[in-house]
Formats: structure tokens, sequence, C-alpha cells
């Protein structure tokens, strides 16, 4: 599913969004690709923290830090470097599992759980090959929404092109769902909220 596609790939889709001439790299001095360049990370970043995207998700099992917190629990556990969002922690890791009474606090996940810690996380993904050819539409759909007006000077273009957008990307996660099962809540959860 690997193709070969690079960030101004995206950007000159964004442009083609909002009828504008493409660029010729993200690196052009030309304003809108300056514009491109200093934005492209942050809004990929969250683009891919929106919804736990299937070519973004990653499993590790970590190691438990030498430095324990100082009070109310147990172990501490450093985030990997690409983690931009942990989801639920699991009873070994299982999709289906209890969750893991935790907290995370700066560039850790504090929690009474021994080591090794299995965690599953969104991770900061840009090989933009591997991800679907709907989420990279969706995304270059949030790029022309940011940059309509400061290419266009059109509201108009932009509540015209957040539209499509928001149907980009609803579609995108709609299919990128189907590819495996929902996550349901584990019966402890349920026990929890009705307590």
């Amino acid at each position: 599913m690997t193709t070969s596609i690079a960030a101004v790939d995206i950007c000159n889709m964004a442009l083609d969004m909002l009828t504008e001439a493409p660029i010729s790299s993200i690196d052009d001095d030309d304003p809108v690709a300056l514009r491109l360049k200093r934005n492209f990370d942050h809004w990929r970043d969250l683009f891919l923290v929106v919804h736990p995207w299937n070519f973004a998700m990653k499993r590790l099992s970590i190691a438990c830090d030498a430095v324990s917190p100082a009070h109310g629990w147990n172990n501490r556990y450093m985030l990997p470097g690409d983690c931009l969002r942990l989801l639920p922690l699991r009873v070994s890791g299982e999709f289906g599992g209890d969750i893991i009474a935790h907290e995370i606090e700066g560039a850790y996940i504090l929690t009474d759980a021994q080591p090794p810690l299995k965690i599953r996380y969104i991770r900061r993904n840009e090989n933009y090959g591997t991800w679907t050819p709907e989420a990279v539409n969706a995304f270059a759909g949030l790029l022309a929404v940011r940059m309509a007006i400061s290419v266009t000077g059109k509201k108009s273009v932009r509540d015209s092109v957040e539209v499509s957008a928001d149907k980009l990307l609803l579609t995108a996660k709609r299919l990128d769902g189907l590819q495996g099962d929902v996550e349901k809540p584990s019966y402890q959860n349920v026990i929890s909220v009705r307590s």
C-alpha cells in the first residue's frame, strides 16, 4: 500500500482545492510556500491526533524509568518521542482489556502497572506514502481550509472548502474505521461510570 507522495504533493492538492497555482517546493521563497512550510508539521500532527488512524498506530512495550514518581503512583514510563496521543492503556496491551489507571505528566506515563508496559499510540507518521488515499485527501482539505483566506483573500472560498474538507474527513475516518474492530469500553469502564 506504500506509494510515493511528498509534502509538496499534499500542499499542491490543497492549492488545487483553492484553484491556486501549485508550488514547486515547500522550500520556495514564495509567500504561500513559506506559510505552508512554517505550519505544515503542526497541521499534520493536529490532523493525526483527531482519529486513531490505522496508518499512524504503533505498539510498544516500554521499560520503567529509573526515577519513581514523588507520590501517587509506583512507576513512571517515558512516552516515545514520536507519540502524539496515547491510546487507553489496557491490561496486557489487549485491544479489549480492562483499562489500567494512569495519568500523563509531561513526557511520562504514571501508573502502578508493572514493567514492561504495553502501550498503543498514535505516532507522528511523516511517510505519506503509507497513509490511505482518503486520509491524504482529507489532510489536503484541512490545509486548504487553513490557507484559504491568506491565499485567496475570500471568506466565501474558505467556507466552501470547509464544507468539502469536512466531508473528506468524515469519509476518511469512516473508511479507516472499517479496517478493523471498533474498540469497545471494558466492563470495568461501564461499572465505574455507573458508580
